[in-house]
Order: C-alpha cells, then sequence, then structure tokens
C-alpha cells in the first residue's frame, strides 16, 4: 500500500502554485518501479550489437491497449524517423533509449497502471546503417479511483453549483487513477474559486494509492482564503486617443469581485481589435492594498497598415490566389478598411470592406462592404455586384449574435437556356435583383478554434429574401449546424455533425429562390464520397435532346451528418476515419431518412498555425448515377467541420 499526503506542507498563499509543481514529482517518486536498470536491460536483446547513432528507421509497441502506440511514443526520447521528406530523422541513442525502459514503466504509473511490465524489447539491424525497435509490454488491471471527496466547498453558494463542481472535474469516482486528471482537478477547483473572487485560493489533496486493490481514495480540500475586489485598472503602451477603446474591452471594473476568467477575456477582446501585436494583463498580487488588488494592462501597438498576399490549391477550387491590404486604424478607435481580391477557378472577387469593432455599445461592430463577384460553375456563371451591412453582438462568453441585410444585382451567363430554364421554371430570373436579410446565433463551447477536442458548436442562421425595393424573391431559408467534440482517450477526438436546412417560400407571384442560394451537398466540407454539388437533384439531358451527364440543379431540402474519428499518427500527422451521409430534396416535405447517401472515408491532416492541411478519400455507396466516380479524393485547408 502506498499513502502520499500532499498537504504535509502547507504552501504559502504567496506561492499557490508550488503544490502543484511538487505533486507530479512526488508521485512519480513514490511511485517508481523496484526494477533496477540493468535488470530492464537484461530483458531484451542486440542493443549491444548496433552500433549508436543509427537511424532508427521502426518503432513499435506490442501488447498495449489501454496506451495506444503513439501516446507510448510521444513520452519516450526515442523515436521513428518520419516516412514524408519533410519529416524529421531520429537517431539511436544507446543511454537514452536504456531510459527510455524506465520511462515507459513511470507512462503507465502516471495513468494507473501500476502493475504494467516490460516484457522483452528488441533492437536490430535494419538495411545500411539503421535499426528497427520492438517494445513489448504487459499492461496489467488498472486501478480505479473507490472514493473521492471535495472538502471545503461551502463559500460555493448553492448546493447545485457544488454538485456541478464534483460532475466537472476531470477525475471521478470509479474512473481509472490518472495523474493528468488528479493534478487537471486540482486546478479547475482553483480555477473555479479564483474566477469568484478567492484570488489565493489552495486546494491540497490526500492520496492513497492501495495495488494490491488496485484502487485510490482522493481528497480535495479547498483552502478558499479571502475574497477580492478589483482595485485601480493602469494601462501603459496605448496611443491616448484610443483610451476608452482600450478600456471598454475590459471585462472587470473598479470595485467588481476579482474573475480570472474576466482577465482572460479581456486579453481575448484587446487582440481582437487588430490594434496590438502583444497584450499582457497582470494582476499586481505583490502589492494588495487591503481588499482590493490592481491591474496592469500593457499593449504593444501592430503595424498600422498591412499587405497581404497568398498561394494555395484545392482539389475543388485549385489554384487560389488572394491578396488584400489593410488598414487597422482608419480615423480612430480601430476603425478598419481592407481591400481584397482573390481569384480561383470556381470564384473571383474583389470587396471593399469597412468594420468598426466598437459600435455604440462595446460587445457590438459593425461592418460594411461592397462586392463584385463571380461564381463559377459547371452549367452557369453569376455575376454577384451587391453591398452588406452586418452587426454582431457577443453575449458573455459563449454566444455570438448576429444581424444583417444585403442587396445585390446578379445576371447569369454561359448557361444553357434550354436546360435550365425549363428545369427551373419560373425561380430562373435573370438578370434579378436580391434582397435579404439575415439573422444568427452561436454558441460555442469548444476548446480550440482550429482543431477542437471538447465542446460543442450551434449555429442558427435564418435568411428572408425579401421582395422589396424591386426585389424578384420571397422565400426563407434555415440552416442548423451542430457540431460535438470529445475526447474518448488522450489524443483520439470522436467529432460528430448534423445539418438539417430548408427553404420556404412565402411571396405568391415571387415565390422562388436564387440559382446560387439553392441547397446542394457534396465536396470536400459535406458529403465526401461526392464531388462538389453533385449530390441532389439534377437536370434531365434526354429531355432536352443532349448527350451529356447530368448537371445539379440543387433544391429546396437538405440533410447532411457526419461521424469521424481522429487520431494521432506522429508529430504533427495524424489520421481520421469517417462516415458522411445525406442527401438533398426538391422540396422539404420530401426529406426521408431513407433516401440519406452514405459514403465511408479515410484521411490523414497536417497541423499548421492556420490549421490542418487535410487529404480525403471516400467511397460512393450508391450504385446509382453511374456517370459519377466511386472514389472521391478531396485536398483543403481546414477541418471538415
Amino acid at each position: 500500500m502506498v499513502v502520499s499526503r500532499g498537504h504535509a506542507l502547507k504552501p504559502s498563499r504567496i506561492l499557490p502554485g508550488l503544490a502543484l509543481v511538487l505533486l507530479p514529482a512526488a508521485l512519480r517518486a513514490q511511485e517508481a518501479t523496484p526494477d533496477t536498470t540493468l535488470a530492464l536491460v537484461d530483458r531484451g536483446c542486440c542493443l549491444s550489437d548496433v552500433r549508436d547513432g543509427a537511424e532508427v528507421k521502426d518503432f513499435e509497441v506490442h501488447g498495449n491497449s489501454a496506451l495506444d502506440e503513439s501516446t507510448i511514443e510521444r513520452s519516450l526520447y526515442s523515436a521513428e524517423s518520419g516516412f514524408w521528406p519533410w519529416s524529421d530523422e531520429h537517431y539511436l541513442s544507446t543511454s537514452e533509449f536504456v531510459k527510455d525502459l524506465e520511462r515507459i514503466h513511470i507512462l503507465y504509473q502516471r495513468h494507473g497502471y501500476f502493475g504494467a511490465q516490460l516484457v522483452s524489447y528488441e533492437v536490430r539491424p535494419s538495411g545500411d546503417d539503421a535499426v528497427a525497435i520492438a517494445v513489448t509490454v504487459s499492461e496489467g488491471e488498472p486501478t480505479r479511483v473507490d472514493t473521492l471527496a471535495i472538502e471545503g466547498l461551502e463559500p460555493l453558494d448553492g448546493d447545485e453549483l457544488r454538485e456541478e463542481m464534483r460532475g466537472r472535474i476531470p477525475l471521478q469516482q470509479g474512473e481509472i487513477f490518472n495523474e493528468a486528471d488528479l493534478v487537471g482537478s486540482r486546478s479547475l477547483l482553483e480555477n473555479e474559486f479564483q474566477n469568484r473572487g478567492y484570488v489565493y485560493a489552495q486546494v491540497l489533496l490526500e492520496y492513497r494509492i492501495d495495488k494490491q486493490a488496485r484502487t485510490a481514495s482522493v481528497i480535495y480540500s479547498v483552502d478558499a482564503g479571502d475574497q477580492y475586489t478589483i482595485g485601480e485598472t493602469r494601462i501603459e503602451g496605448y496611443d491616448p486617443e484610443d483610451l476608452d477603446l482600450v478600456r471598454g474591452q475590459l471585462e472587470f471594473a473598479s470595485g467588481e469581485l476579482y474573475d480570472r476568467q474576466d482577465i482572460l477575456d479581456s486579453q481575448r477582446n484587446l487582440y481582437q481589435l487588430g490594434l496590438f501585436r502583444r497584450v499582457l494583463i497582470e494582476p499586481q498580487l505583490a502589492s494588495v492594498r487591503g481588499d482590493t488588488i490592481d491591474v496592469l494592462v500593457s499593449v504593444e501597438p501592430a503595424p498600422t497598415h498591412v499587405v497581404r498576399a497568398g498561394i494555395g490549391y484545392g482539389t475543388e477550387d485549385q489554384v487560389r490566389i488572394r491578396t488584400s491590404w489593410l488598414d487597422r486604424n482608419l480615423f480612430g478607435q480601430a476603425r478598419q478598411l481592407e481591400v481584397r481580391g482573390q481569384y480561383s477557378k470556381l470564384e473571383r472577387e474583389g470587396a471593399v470592406t469597412y468594420r468598426q469593432p466598437v459600435f455604440l455599445l462595446p460587445d457590438l461592430d459593425f461592418l460594411a462592404s461592397g462586392f463584385l463577384r463571380f461564381e463559377i460553375e459547371p452549367n452557369y456563371t453569376v455575376e454577384r455586384v451587391g453591398a452588406t451591412v452586418r452587426s454582431s453582438y457577443r453575449v458573455g462568453r459563449r454566444w455570438l449574435t448576429r444581424l444583417g441585410l444585403t442587396a445585390e444585382r446578379d445576371e447569369y451567363s454561359e448557361f444553357d437556356e434550354g436546360v435550365l430554364i425549363p428545369e427551373l421554371g419560373r425561380e430562373f430570373v435573370n438578370p434579378s435583383r436580391l434582397v435579404y436579410a439575415e439573422a444568427g446565433i452561436v454558441f460555442d463551447s469548444t476548446d480550440s478554434l482550429f482543431q477542437p477536442s471538447s465542446g460543442s458548436i450551434v449555429n442558427l442562421s435564418h435568411l428572408v429574401g425579401l421582395p422589396i425595393l424591386t426585389g424578384d424573391y420571397a422565400y426563407f431559408r434555415t440552416a442548423l449546424l451542430v457540431t460535438r467534440y470529445y475526447e474518448v482517450r488522450e489524443g483520439w477526438v470522436l467529432a460528430g455533425k448534423l445539418l438539417p436546412a430548408f427553404i420556404l417560400g412565402y411571396g405568391g407571384d415571387k415565390d422562388r429562390v436564387p440559382l446560387f442560394q439553392r441547397l446542394f451537398a457534396g465536396g470536400a466540407n459535406s458529403v465526401r464520397g461526392y464531388e462538389r454539388r453533385q449530390l441532389g437533384p439534377k437536370d434531365d439531358p434526354e429531355s432536352f435532346g443532349q448527350e451529356r451527364d447530368p448537371e445539379p440543379v440543387g433544391g429546396r431540402g437538405g440533410l447532411e451528418t457526419s461521424v469521424e474519428l481522429r487520431f494521432p499518427l506522429r508529430g504533427n500527422l495524424s489520421g481520421a476515419a469517417f462516415i458522411d451521409a445525406g442527401n438533398v430534396w426538391s422540396d422539404p416535405d420530401q426529406i426521408s431518412l431513407g433516401d440519406l447517401e452514405y459514403t465511408p472515408g479515410v484521411g490523414v491532416r497536417y497541423r499548421t498555425p492556420v490549421g490542418p492541411v487535410r487529404l480525403d478519400v471516400a467511397r460512393r455507396m450508391s450504385n446509382e448515377e453511374d456517370f459519377l466516380p466511386r472514389w472521391v479524393f478531396h485536398i483543403s485547408i481546414g477541418s471538415a467541420f
């Protein structure tokens, strides 16, 4: 039996993080394997027969199930050279490999497998001046938390809140004991108290591990201390004309309870202005005055004028060229003016956009944009020229609302009058005028912008075509996008998507929908077993006396859903396995789950600072529409959802 008491020495309130630093080291020291390094070395062979510094061409782990191979390899010094030309090469260090054998034991102990054993290893030559490594482990049974208690929650207001706190911590009764969850739960409890004014809140813990019974008992003891309020806020590094602007982005004010999350949100708000290259908000904990804490806000201005240019490639739009000029602070107060242009196979656009991030209210922004856009599809090209005004308002930390109005003139060209006009009937108006209002609301609880591993996003948008000011269309277009992310194990994320959408007319003789706003499915971010827009209603060439493949015309009802498992491979490279399903119907009342088309697939992603570069291949399961490819390949940037 191993007993540990994390509160044998009570740390000073001035150093609330000391226990967090010492805990993992103490835990590892007390749980260190009794095997000697020599005993571990004796369990394998051939290490003395290979050259130190030989390239590691292969590294395999056998006997593991609780921890995947990539998790084990990430904790070791020894690693396999990458397959791709740009991947890193790794070389054998015999001294570090011997330490790796012990690191495997420590890794399993951190994850609650105290009986894990290194069974054997083999280091053998593999080609010219290269080696292959194989390690076999026996994991044994995990240790589970049979007792979990949290003491000192009395300062929290209400039994319901206290129960919520117990449910939110990562370490839960009945689950496998895990060092990361043990420490993470302590940090979460401290943060929750610090978000309620208890600046020096500490969480001490006592844990007891019975290796024979494979059980763990954990007690968290909260020492909340005193509550503090915000005192004076001092701002440095700003343009004097921007003082009110900076103050307006702060989520805290003098006299309010200190809230650590408000500090983080204020920093985010200031970065989103686009005016500063660096923002630092520091509570002055070393100079507390009574029950108040002063705050120092330091900002470093970014360049006022920015020119950007970029080029990319995707299987759908092929070569993409983008360029822009941005004035970050037009007339002061973070007003922005951007002129941009882009060119690709599918879209050519020029636009001028004015944005005012603080408009009347601190969390309300305003945007006005004029655009000239050419959208190029296989069966038509549409020139769209118009203007948009839009405002968005952030409600709390996770909610964002938006409201906008767009007016444009659209003119189609390069289309077959004998196909689109008969197929779409009176809905095909050329040229046409479109006026529509758009409202939306977004809830976002994810933990990352580019690669979320937990949380949800709910995005509801509603568009109304208005037959005013000579508008030619009257319709409602509603879509609800729900995505959910769940980390099933370290580095493995299960992601899901649901997207229903429908269009309804309401305007009598103007009850129609512009072709480019009808619903389509298929593509890199849709049902990936189909090429772009190839899933859904199509025209009938034979009825027009033509010999060609049918072309998409879109519909008024649509449904898409996806499930994707994302998992690490090596370094910045990860993999995915997914199943997409969906379809588009001519009218919403025709939507039927029995008509969904399913496309399974696999993919790889390479992590970059602007999001993952994604390669997917998916298979169409339907035997209909033989003119479509059975396998579809996509290259794009960003997650599918």
